[in-house]
């Protein structure tokens, strides 16, 4: 997160240190950004300046440029820019003071695949990167503290109403700007890149104040928080929006890892198996016509496969399918995938043509392997196709268990 005063001259460096192409709009920033901060390649580096004309809480994200812009904000890559204003919040001029503590949080989606970010199906909703942070890290708190809390919606893609149990906002101000006063309000409404500041006095009871999302669907996934009010609770200050730090490697004691985009944990990554079915190998009769085969589908959508597992009898075909829409521009601006072995363990390696959305191709695997693929395009996602040999029924074995 990044805080500046309204006048302030700001600059920024962007270095993409990453393999494939990046960028940044800055919501703060009321002149082009996409033209000086688009489409920043791997190495690259460009610096920007803007003023900051308008006080408030405003995003940034990761913007290359068309499909890109949307796919690489779900992965994670924003963040919060707070333009202090010259002129005093309502209650910071009441009491005359600044507040005991200032409270900068980050609402945002965490999702496992890119079939998931289309439907809206977020695996976690999280305050300042991590499901119940300050439920395992209550944030200590004073009776009768003066909190100011800076608000954010990053998204991508779900509503937030921001609420506090046992007790009212006493002052909230629409995108943190000081103009947009409202008072006495029960929750705050964010849609995604929404903001606001709030300002409120903890009551004089000491306890735990619950911070919530009152969308109850998302809280549940971990969007809450706690304020723990004790008369000796120490001071801190302010609490920011940062975000878990990068990790060299995953933990040896990680329940699960979600990649949006390639493969993370084995049981959370759709693994659909495929018994044997006649009507998937061989033509079927209807009247005088003879019915191809039925393909199993492979989806690219959201710069991922799915399912990103699929396992298959030998005689299947497999039919790839491009659902994203924006197939226009090139590399990480555009939604057009393709489907290309890595790792072969068979006799059948693949590579597909490069899809527009809509279009498709169909393989038919007649050996048993395992190929581990990737689209060339965006390097990241990535599939697994295994493809087995049926037990022989006759011979008294056993059916193949279904995952789905």
């Amino acid at each position: 997160m990044l805080v500046v005063e309204e006048g302030d001259t700001v600059e920024i460096v962007l270095k993409n240190a990453d393999s494939v192409t990046h960028g940044l709009s800055i919501h703060a920033a009321n002149t082009q950004t996409s033209k000086f901060l688009g489409n920043v390649q791997p190495g690259e580096e460009r610096v920007f300046r803007f003023t900051a004309d308008f006080p408030g809480v405003f995003m940034y994200h990761c913007a290359p440029g068309g499909h890109g812009i949307m796919a690489h904000t779900m992965g994670g890559q924003h963040g919060m820019i707070v333009v202090e204003p010259k002129k005093k919040y309502r209650l910071e001029a009441e009491l005359k003071r600044p507040p005991d503590l200032k409270l900068y949080i980050v609402q945002s989606e965490w999702y496992a695949s890119g079939r998931d970010f289309f439907d809206g199906k977020a695996t976690y909703v999280v305050f300042n990167g991590y499901n119940f942070r300050y439920v395992n890290e209550p944030i200590p708190v004073r009776p009768g503290d003066y909190v100011r809390i800076y608000f954010l919606n990053a998204g991508p893609s779900l509503t937030s109403t921001f609420h506090v149990v046992g007790g009212v906002w006493e002052y909230i101000y629409y995108q943190g700007n000081p103009d947009n006063l409202m008072k006495g309000s029960q929750t705050v409404l964010a849609g995604p890149s929404d903001s606001w500041v709030i300002e409120w006095r903890v009551p004089p009871v000491e306890g735990d104040y619950t911070l919530v999302t009152h969308v109850f669907n998302t809280a549940i996934k971990g969007a809450v928080g706690i304020l723990r009010a004790k008369k000796d609770a120490p001071r801190i200050g302010e609490v920011r929006a940062e975000g878990p730090k990068a990790l060299a490697s995953v933990p040896a004691d990680a329940k699960r890892v979600l990649d949006p985009y390639g493969l993370g944990t084995p049981d959370h990554e759709h693994t659909v198996r495929v018994p044997l079915d006649p009507t998937l190998v061989q033509p079927v009769a209807v009247g005088s016509k003879a019915l191809e085969p039925l393909p199993v589908r492979v989806q690219m959508v959201g710069n991922s496969f799915y399912p990103k597992i699929l396992e298959i009898p030998v005689g299947t075909t497999v039919e790839f399918v491009n659902e994203d829409v924006f197939d226009l521009l090139d590399g990480e601006r555009t939604g057009r995938h393709d489907a290309v072995v890595i790792d072969v363990k068979g006799p059948e390696p693949f590579v597909t043509p490069k899809l527009g959305h809509g279009e498709r191709y169909r393989i038919t695997f007649t050996k048993p392997g395992e190929y581990v693929y990737i689209c060339s395009i965006h390097p990241y996602m990535k599939g697994v196709i295994r493809v087995y040999a049926p037990v022989d029924q006759e011979a008294g074995g056993p059916e193949p268990e279904h995952h789905h």
